[in-house]
């Protein structure tokens, strides 16, 4: 759907076909470069190769991922996901509320929920005071056991946690979770445990590490597939509420604090999970070199 009111002058008119808009956004320090193809499409061959370009940090925008806005048919916009090193993602939390404060500010809409079709299903995106965004994040799903860990790893969950079987858990809540439910988060050698898990688990896993400190707040680190370690997650946080809730050391209700921000979790009664946090535009830009 494109929409019929567009209240702000685009910096795509004009442009060459070597130069390309984007707006960077971050939502609790995980930031994104977004893409709104609906504005200037861009037919690309190899959007993999963009995404890392425009995601490097040094020789490019610098992102956790790119978000490109496209029409249809089953929602009133479609968000793609690319991580850093291009690889798609189904869903990410952090990137919807940067996806949906991007159209409300940018087309001015005067609506307060928005639905928008990802690889992971139609999510409704949910405009609240303070310029919070709420998400209807959907229900967990458990996957299968946790694998088999490597002795080393084993070893490392053994000085950080109460039981290295019990604090592992599997989860998805939009993207694929291992949830490490450790003693001291800050310790935790997430930089060295995340690699090594990641490609542990058919399709890559992203690995949560989170230090429950009392019911209703826990503290985590996450290392996202195609990314790395991020300031925040919110697929991740959402799995983190429910590992710690099913073992009974988490409220069904928490914040979930990270690096980069705090993020709120409510798992209702009836199933679904809701994810509330901020989302920020940072700048907009034009890209100038050869596409």
């Amino acid at each position: 759907m494109v929409p019929q009111v567009d209240r702000r002058r685009s910096k795509s008119q004009g442009l060459t076909s070597s130069s390309l808009c984007f707006w960077k956004l971050q939502g609790a320090g995980n930031d994104f470069v977004l893409l709104d193809l609906l504005r200037q499409p861009l037919p690309m061959d190899d959007w993999a190769a963009l995404a890392r370009r425009l995601c490097d940090r040094r020789f490019g925008v610098g992102a956790d991922g790119v978000l490109l806005v496209e029409s249809s048919e089953r929602a009133a916009y479609r968000m793609r996901i690319l991580n850093a090193d291009g690889s798609e993602a189904s869903m990410c939390g952090n990137g919807i509320r940067c996806f949906a404060h991007y159209l409300w500010w940018h087309y001015a809409l005067p609506n307060d929920v928005l639905a928008i079709e990802t690889l992971a299903g139609v999510r409704h995106v949910h405009r609240v005071a303070q310029g919070r965004i709420t998400v209807e994040m959907g229900p967990p799903r458990t996957l299968d056991h946790p694998p088999t860990l490597p002795h080393e790893v084993q070893s490392v969950l053994r000085r950080y946690t109460a039981n290295a079987t019990a604090s592992v858990a599997v989860l998805d809540t939009g993207a694929p979770h291992l949830v490490l439910l450790v003693h001291h988060v800050e310790q935790f050698p997430l930089e060295v445990v995340g690699p090594v898990l990641e490609g542990y688990y058919p399709g890559r896993v992203n690995v949560s590490a989170a230090q429950v400190e009392r019911g209703d707040c826990v503290r985590a680190r996450v290392w996202e597939r195609g990314a790395g370690a991020t300031l925040a997650c919110g697929t991740g946080a959402c799995a983190i509420l429910v590992a710690g809730a099913r073992q009974g050391l988490l409220e069904r209700r928490a914040t979930v604090q990270m690096p980069g921000g705090a993020l709120q979790v409510e798992w209702r009664d009836d199933d679904t999970l809701w994810l509330t946090g901020d989302a920020e535009l940072v700048f907009e830009g034009v890209w100038h070199k050869p596409l």
